[in-house]
């Protein structure tokens, strides 16, 4: 029998785009499952927490970010690799946090991030820092950050709704036309506020 190679080609193209929308489509549902949402295509930041108490009255949450590359081609990503103060490894990707203003119905920014700023050594934190690229390959992730209290910083208060917001490339200065936010969170911290409270954090 003489194989029609036009259409094996054909069945074989169509059974590639049913295997590859099958996994978009479970790599959706999975998403969703973990997070309550769907995510678009690009670069898509998750917020998160864990329990931590680092010793401010009324703090209970560590929060941090996550990206996820939902494209087809790998995106580089500028971050930075440093030593605590205690000597651990850590590393990092530019990011600011913002807060939801219902008055203005705006995103302020609470922590800014500048080019100079970033990845450079600070006294009783890190000692050692280096600037860095990775590649980001599709579907998979990268931590952001290690955890911060943000709900410890000042002026949030909890039920506030914050936001981180990430920078994937930092060389040429910060790029907020690019910049990607994560998806919104609440503050579950009701952190004790007294005047002059030298356990805020300031920023």
């Amino acid at each position: 029998m003489k194989i029609n190679k036009t259409n094996l080609l054909k069945e074989l193209a169509v059974s590639l785009v049913i295997l590859f929308s099958l996994s978009i489509i479970c790599i959706e549902l999975i998403h969703h499952y973990n997070f309550g949402h769907f995510a678009s295509y690009g670069l898509h930041v998750d917020s998160l927490n864990e329990d931590a108490n680092i010793g401010i009255p009324g703090q209970t949450k560590m929060y941090w970010a996550r990206v996820t590359n939902f494209s087809f081609l790998p995106v580089k990503i500028t971050g930075c690799d440093y030593i605590t103060d205690a000597m651990m490894p850590g590393s990092e990707i530019p990011y600011a946090v913002q807060r939801w203003n219902a008055s203005s119905k705006t995103w302020e920014t609470i922590v800014p991030i500048s080019k100079e700023g970033f990845c450079t050594p600070v006294p009783l934190s890190t000692t050692e820092t280096k600037l860095v690229s990775n590649w980001l390959l599709p579907t998979l992730s990268m931590r952001i950050m290690d955890g911060e209290a943000t709900g410890a910083r000042v002026p949030f208060r909890k039920g506030d709704m914050a936001r981180f917001v990430i920078f994937t490339r930092i060389e040429n200065g910060i790029d907020w036309q690019n910049a990607i936010p994560s998806v919104p969170f609440h503050i579950q911290d009701d952190v004790i506020r007294e005047e002059n409270d030298s356990f805020r954090i300031q920023h």
